[in-house]
This record gives structure tokens, sequence and C-alpha cells, in this order.
């Protein structure tokens, strides 16, 4: 028998933030390390997330619904795929959609495009019978501009390029030789390869900001063109048919810092006029919450596809 609970969880490339709730009260708010349990293979990160809640929900807990935005999860086939795998291991209903669609209903809205510049970076909207459309989202190595991976990889560009032109460094280039422990600019390339992921490469983010608070004018061109990718994608789905007239920002990068999200601002005033931009401060999961309460009290959310109930047919518990 299903406990009233419904659970929320936000997968991010570089945090998990898992929320149990039930009647408007939280049971369990937890933040893991997504690569603790996520091994980016669908059948066994279903199982492995199905075992996490179960460790850190309460005794017998029973969901109704369980929503979960899942960074990584770009096309609606991907998202249709992961929730049959997890609503196997799962009770209730489960509803798996991208991380950043957690934004607009986190922010209160229905309808719009959410832009997520963390990690990675991508844009999504929904049209009014559900298809999906993204713009984005194509990995550290082919973009995700405007992201912590993408803004270092140009910034290490910036610098190689300025030192090509026979220009004098500034400071973006004393920070991020410093944060990568290199003395030598050439090897930029390779060590950013070897760093091997997104969120390996994005830890070295704060050394871009640091520099551009410094009066770097390289990494404020850097920061700035960043801000102006990230409306370009915006743009992309507007001339595609999105619909709603609200952004909602959110992630980690473009969170905490406002130069980023004044030239994002910027750049969708010349790519979508009239629509209005807000950036999420609370947390992206209390989106997931958001859905899987309108869920539980039988409510059709029309954008969006209908959960799976897989766990209804044999809830099977991973352990």
């Amino acid at each position: 028998m299903r406990d009233g609970a419904v659970i929320g969880i936000d997968i991010g490339g570089t945090k998990t933030h898992v929320v149990v709730a039930r009647g408007g009260a939280t049971l369990v708010d937890r933040t893991i390390p997504t690569v603790d349990w996520r091994e980016r293979e669908a059948a066994a990160d279903a199982a492995s997330l199905a075992r996490l809640i179960q460790s850190i929900g309460p005794d017998g807990l029973e969901p109704a619904v369980t929503v979960i935005g899942a960074h990584g999860c770009d096309h609606a086939e991907e998202c249709l795929v992961f929730q049959g795998l997890v609503a196997t291991h799962l009770p209730g209903a489960v509803l798996v959609l991208n991380d950043s669609e957690l934004l607009l209903p986190a922010a209160g809205h229905e309808a719009g495009i959410s832009v997520i510049a963390g990690t990675g970076s991508i844009a999504v909207a929904r049209l009014p019978n559900g298809t999906m459309l993204t713009a984005g989202g194509w990995g550290w190595l082919l973009g995700d501009e405007g992201s912590a991976s993408g803004l270092v990889r140009t910034a290490a560009r910036a610098v190689r390029d300025a030192a090509d032109l026979g220009r004098a460094s500034d400071a973006l280039e004393a920070n991020l030789m410093a944060s990568l422990g290199l003395s030598d600019p050439t090897a930029l390339g390779r060590t950013l390869s070897n760093e091997g992921s997104a969120a390996r490469i994005g830890r070295h983010v704060p050394a871009v900001f640091a520099a551009a608070e410094s009066g770097s004018l390289l990494a404020n061109k850097v920061i700035i063109e960043g801000g102006r990718e990230l409306a370009r994608l915006v743009g992309r789905l507007v001339r595609r048919g999105a619909e709603g007239g609200q952004v909602v920002a959110g992630g980690g990068v473009i969170a905490r810092q406002p130069a980023l999200m004044a030239a994002f601002q910027d750049g969708v005033l010349l790519e979508a006029p009239g629509w209005r931009v807000t950036l999420l401060t609370a947390p992206p999961v209390l989106g997931a919450i958001h859905l899987a309460e309108r869920l539980s009290r039988g409510e059709t959310i029309g954008h969006l596809p209908p959960p799976s109930s897989g766990g209804d047919r044999g809830y099977r518990r991973t352990g």
C-alpha cells in the first residue's frame, strides 16, 4: 500500500539531490555526489538509484509518485527508457525528465524554457503536445558553452589565442595555470583532455571568475560570450515553437555568478524579445516535488509525458 509519500530527485552532473515529502512536510533531504552511484549505463543506474533511495529513505517507504530530473537525459526516448527501468524497482508512478525541466515548476511556471548552466549546459522546452525541444547539451568536448566546463575550455582557448597573437598575458592566464598546476601554457590542451570529464574540468571555473574580478579583459570576454551562447539556445527554441514567455535559468554556475547571468539576460533581450528571464533561487528538486504532488492528486500535466508504473506490476526491491 502506498504511504502517500512523494519523491523528488535532481540528478546533476556533480550532485544528486533527493527529497522525500509527505503531506507538504519534508521527511528526507539529502545531497550525494553523483559519481558515488551513477555509472551512465541505464539499467545499472536505475538499480543503483533504487538502492540509494532505499538507503536514505524512511523504513517502509512506499512512494505514490517519484519524479526525477536527470542530467544527460537529453532526448524524450532516453528519458522514457530510464523511466521504465526505474519503475521496475520502485512502487507507484515514476516520471523522468531532463534535469533542466525541474526549473519551470520550481519557479511556479507551467510552460516556457528552462536553461541549466552548471557542470554542463542545455536549454529545454516542451510543446503543448508534449514534444521535447532541446538546444545545447552536447557535452564538454563539443559544446556546453556557458557551463563550468565550457567556460574553462573557452578560457584556455583565449589564453592560447592571446599567446599566438603575441599579446601580453593577464590574470586569466595566471589564474588558470595556477588552478591546473601548470607553468607552460602550451600544456593547457593536453591537461584539460586528461581531466577527462565535465565535472573535473568545471572545477577550475573559479579561476576564470576570479580573473574577471581582478580586471582581466580576457576573462570578462569569456564570461560575456558564455552568457550570450546560453541566450542563443533560448533563441533557437523560440524559433522552433517554444511557448510560454518565461525563461528560468539555474545551475551552480549561473546561480552564483552575477556577471554570467547579466550577460545571459542581455542576450535573451536580443534573441527572444518579450520573454521574461528569472534566475531560480530555490533548489530545482522542489520542481520535482511539485510535479510529484500534482501527479499524486491525480492531475494530468498535459505538456509532460505520462509516468510509468512498473512497480505496480511487481515491485522489485533492489538489495
